[in-house]
């Protein structure tokens, strides 16, 4: 599949130039990092005030909490991730975000689902090893969607907020800098490894499968020419997915 990724990724590239500069290294990316996992931990006490000043069980709440809690913390992260841009001088196009072709969509799909099998082995081994954990059980039905227009919305989120949001931040800017400085496997490494640690601020079971799926995304950005906009569709799909899942599977 990797082969098939450079090949679609070549065409796409053809007729335009794909040089990318990079002005900023590790030193902007772990700052960036850092002042995003403190945006967001300040935004989630400013929304968990909101909403038990109106009376909302945040342990029970009678609504998916992900409907507040993903447009708050993508803005969040949009906009520590741009101030950064701007200050390293980068634009869009320095970021990865670029177009991709209909043929590299599908692919991106098709990656998609291959990363959901593969999260889903790392939860399973995870939870065999390690046992049950309430608190995963109690997260998922606290963000779950619980009816057919909750799902509609969150995966209308993921595809057109989540997936490009994070992966600007993640693999854009904080993996190139990263990658500038250390070169481009310890720099995929390390970005994967924050991108994991980052979900910790969800459920620490988070950490294992979101750092097998950095890495699948990361390792899909650079097989692109560093197209975060690939990456983003991969993310997407692969949240939509799981959100449809957890609307199937789990009851209420």
């Amino acid at each position: 599949m990797a082969n098939q990724i450079n090949a679609v990724s070549s065409v796409d590239e053809s007729d335009e130039t794909t040089e990318r500069k990079i002005f900023w290294k590790a030193r902007s990316a772990f700052a960036c990092y850092i002042i995003v996992i403190a945006g967001i931990l300040l935004a989630s006490m400013f929304v968990g005030l909101i909403l038990g000043h109106f009376g909302i069980d945040l342990m029970d709440p009678s609504f998916p909490l992900a409907l507040i809690s993903i447009p708050v913390n993508e803005l969040v992260i949009l906009i520590i991730t741009l101030a950064f841009a701007r200050r390293s001088g980068a634009n869009i196009r320095s970021l990865g975000l670029r177009k991709v072709s209909i043929r590299l969509s599908l692919l991106m799909i098709v990656v998609a689902v291959s990363m959901l099998a593969l999260t889903a082995a790392v939860a399973f081994a995870q939870t065999t090893i390690l046992g049950p954990d309430p608190s995963e059980e109690m997260f998922s039905k606290m963000v779950s969607p619980r009816t057919p227009l909750q799902l509609l919305i969150l995966v209308v989120l993921s595809l057109v907020v989540v997936g490009p949001v994070e992966e600007l931040f993640a693999r854009g800017y904080m993996q190139s800098g990263l990658e500038e400085s250390f070169g481009k496997t310890k720099g995929w490494l390390m970005a994967s490894f924050l991108f994991g640690m980052l979900h910790a601020l969800n459920i620490t079971r988070a950490i294992a499968p979101t750092l097998a799926a950095g890495l699948v995304l990361g390792l899909i950005w650079q097989k692109t020419d560093r197209n975060t906009t690939a990456s983003a569709i991969v993310h997407g799909v692969y949240n939509s997915i799981a959100l449809a899942i957890a609307f199937f599977f789990v009851a209420w």
